[in-house]
């Protein structure tokens, strides 16, 4: 992916972003057996939708004038997106620690971003993506704990 140079690729990036992700998390529900795991991730991905939602609420908003041209510094993809394998035989745990590095990378890729706007109600939106990130983090850290906390 080459520069990004103004806030329509900055939000078009990262709505391509979130579709990724909650196809991901849509898929790993898919192949997962039980019932409350299952809703836990296709509440994610519906999360993830949301946040779609209000950056394509962004896109629409009327007077979007990218002050920010020349200033975005490369963004490197493969910094921040993963492509994980699951099976059907893949161990709940090992989901969870996949979903965590997700999580961390889409924080750190909404901190980023949020960093290099310098339109405020975007930067707004960024960092609080980048707060809900970290939250979806968090709850999947403490999933991870008590179940490897039971496994002992």
């Amino acid at each position: 992916m080459g520069a990004v140079s103004s806030i329509g690729e900055v939000l078009e990036l990262a709505i391509g972003r979130e579709i990724q992700a909650a196809e991901f998390f849509t898929k790993l529900a898919q192949r997962v057996g039980d019932p409350a795991r299952r809703r836990l991730l296709e509440e994610l991905a519906d999360e993830e939708l949301e946040h779609k939602a209000r950056l394509e609420l962004e896109m629409m908003k009327e007077g979007l004038v990218a002050k920010t041209v020349g200033r975005f510094v490369e963004v490197e993809e493969a910094a921040y997106a993963a492509e994980f394998e699951v099976g059907p035989d893949t161990d709940f745990k090992d989901i969870l620690s996949m979903v965590m590095q997700k999580e961390r990378r889409s924080f750190r890729f909404y901190a980023h971003l949020a960093g290099i706007v310098l339109e405020e109600d975007v930067h707004e939106v960024l960092l609080e993506l980048a707060e809900e990130e970290s939250r979806h983090m968090v709850r999947f850290e403490r999933a991870y704990e008590r179940l490897t906390s039971n496994e002992t």
